[in-house]
């Protein structure tokens, strides 16, 4: 199996160690017959530029050593990489590709999709208004382009920050959907969480509670906790205990997630650890 990422183009990302997470994926893969069938599986990490334009040349020589591909995390590279392995006849098993894109005959989705998710969501609190901001980085940009044209799609309207606008200066401007006279508007965060070390939310969310935004007027979503199970239950998170603005600011974000009801990712890996399945050195809250 061929993992995509990109894996090195923001401090984030580095952290994130597929390489430890591929291989102990295939690990438990190949000791348990109920899912491997005989077969036995390896994965590969796949090197990948961090400019769009350049994300997919990565995978013209991966028809010769992979049978399948995990990702890409890029929506934008979603169908070059489709075709090709489509054109390979090669399952490619992605969470993070944005609608319906033609001819991908061989792409997987492995859980709901985001945008379904929080369609879904705004339709049961009656949130009509949606805005999505971006962090500046490729990855990121494609993500909230690809949503609000989903978003739209389902009959929603959706605003965007102008490219190179200020959060805050954008976020001041308010049209008559995004006053005090009507629900609630959502703010979409295509970026990094901030619990997580995301530079990008946390100053979005500072100047957010400096402006008087987080009185409940406006809700902020998160967007990449749609794709994971972000430790909810009695999960301490530092950023929030040493920064009083970004607290308050807390308050008004909502946060959707993947549930996890037997075990939390940090008790997982940390179960991991102890039974010599990962390195000793690799910190479940990093």
């Amino acid at each position: 199996m061929g993992v995509m990422g990109p894996w090195t183009c923001d401090p984030v990302l580095a952290r994130a160690l597929p390489e430890v997470a591929s291989r102990l994926a295939v690990t438990r893969l190949n000791r348990d017959p109920t899912l491997n069938e005989g077969y036995w599986w390896d994965a590969v990490v796949l090197t990948e530029a961090c400019r769009t334009p350049q994300a997919v040349t990565g995978l013209l020589n991966v028809e010769r050593y992979a049978t399948g591909l995990v990702g890409p995390l890029n929506p934008a590279t979603c169908g070059a990489a489709g075709l090709l392995a489509t054109a390979w006849n090669k399952p490619m098993v992605s969470w993070a590709c944005l609608g319906d894109v033609e001819g991908l005959d061989t792409l997987v989705s492995p859980m709901p999709e985001p945008a379904g998710v929080l369609h879904a969501l705004l339709r049961f609190f009656r949130w009509a208004h949606v805005a999505v901001v971006s962090a500046p980085q490729d990855l990121w940009r494609e993500v909230g382009q690809g949503l609000a044209q989903d978003l739209r799609a389902r009959g929603l309207p959706v605003t965007g920050a102008p490219a190179g606008t200020r959060w805050w200066s954008w976020m001041g401007w308010s049209p008559p959907c995004l006053t005090h006279r009507h629900p609630p508007a959502v703010v979409v965060m295509c970026m990094h969480s901030a619990l997580l070390g995301g530079e990008e939310q946390r100053v979005l969310l500072e100047k957010a509670e400096d402006m008087g935004m987080t009185d409940g007027t406006y809700v902020f979503i998160p967007y990449d906790a749609l794709a994971f199970p972000l430790p909810y239950h009695h999960a301490p998170y530092p950023v929030l205990a040493n920064n009083t603005k970004l607290r308050l600011a807390y308050d008004a974000v909502l946060t959707v997630t993947v549930d996890s009801p037997d075990v939390t990712f940090h008790e997982a890996l940390q179960q991991a650890k102890e039974a010599y399945e990962i390195p000793a050195h690799v910190d479940p809250t990093q």
